[in-house]
């Protein structure tokens, strides 16, 4: 995973590498990849949005994956928030402790807990992870074990001649 202007992009490297695996060198293979990897994209989005900070929604909001296209020789997966915010929440260390929030004029004493607020701490867990920090780094792991299943998918349908 990389960070190109605020977009978390997932790079699968290896496509000839498979294709030289099989001796093909055809478009159903690569069809194959990007059908495949275009759900595990989706699979991402939906964990980094139930990990992701929850106050107003607007992080969450945020966060979408483009369908997975073919660059070279290499499959790819863009996807994140073009949010400013997102990075933030995602890097800064957490703040230990109890904070009072102020928004709109009004006060809520003892909102944040030790760097997750109220709504966050309430959002169920997602694949064993937490929402708060680092909640793209935790949705990646999270899907290592996907990504193994889909390469094996995607070699069960091209053996079966399906794509």
């Amino acid at each position: 995973m990389s960070v190109r202007n605020e977009y978390f992009d997932i790079d699968i490297e290896g496509l000839e590498e498979f294709k030289e695996f099989f001796g093909s060198g055809d478009e159903r293979l690569t069809n194959l990849f990007i059908e495949e990897y275009t759900k595990l994209g989706l699979l991402a989005e939906e964990g980094m949005k139930a990990l992701a900070h929850h106050d107003e929604g607007d992080l969450e909001d945020s966060i979408s994956f483009d369908k997975a296209i073919r660059q070279g020789d290499h499959i790819i997966v863009e996807g994140g928030s073009n949010s400013p915010y997102a990075w933030r929440r995602h890097e800064e260390p957490y703040k230990m402790g109890t904070y009072t929030k102020y928004d709109n004029g009004s006060k809520y004493p003892r909102y944040y807990l030790n760097g997750r607020g109220r709504r966050t701490l309430t959002k169920p867990n997602w694949r064993g992870y937490k929402p708060g920090r680092k909640f793209a780094q935790n949705t990646m792991i999270a899907l290592e074990p996907d990504f193994d299943a889909v390469n094996a998918r995607i070699l069960e349908r091209w053996m079966n001649g399906e794509g």
